[in-house]
């Protein structure tokens, strides 16, 4: 049935649904920053920076002071279609590491488990790993890197960089 927050949880399908709970739980460490490499999602800062109505993808940035180890971008595809090669500003260049994909099938087998990983944003002065990535590495959306995600359908991902 339809979620109502009316209705408490019945605690006694966690075991059922394992892996759903285990998503949830890996939000919230990922909001807390238990790993200390997401500290923008206790922070107040907020920035939309891409809003793609005919595909249905939105992006944001959050941060608390920023910098590797506190900016965090959150990747939402809002369509039924997977986006691959889809190309995204970055708050800086360098290796953005993949925290969560929610379309992974390990939080259900229902899930499309769409391949994506961590992204090397290039950008003016940036490190680019080979030629492929040239044309995602100029600045987009406001930010000076770019790079290129894959990203399943109704689905999010978020990335972060090492301290």
């Amino acid at each position: 049935g339809w979620f109502q927050d009316s209705v408490p949880l019945d605690w006694h399908k966690s075991e059922e649904f394992s892996g759903l709970v285990r998503m949830y739980r890996d939000l919230i460490h990922l909001r807390l920053n238990r790993f200390d490499s997401t500290r923008g999602l206790t922070g107040s800062g907020l920035n939309t920076f891409h809003q793609n109505q005919a595909d249905n993808v939105l992006a944001y940035h959050r941060w608390h002071q920023g910098g590797p180890g506190d900016d965090v971008v959150v990747v939402v595809n809002l369509s039924h279609l997977a986006h691959e090669n889809y190309k995204l500003g970055f708050p800086s260049p360098g290796t953005w590491r993949l925290r969560l994909n929610s379309d992974w099938n390990g939080y259900s087998r229902g899930f499309g488990n769409q391949a994506c990983s961590d992204v090397v944003a290039g950008g003016a002065g940036g490190e680019r790993r080979d030629e492929s990535q040239e044309a995602s590495a100029a600045p987009r959306d406001g930010f000076p890197a770019s790079g290129t995600i894959s990203i399943g359908p109704y689905s999010v991902l978020i990335f972060s960089q090492d301290k």
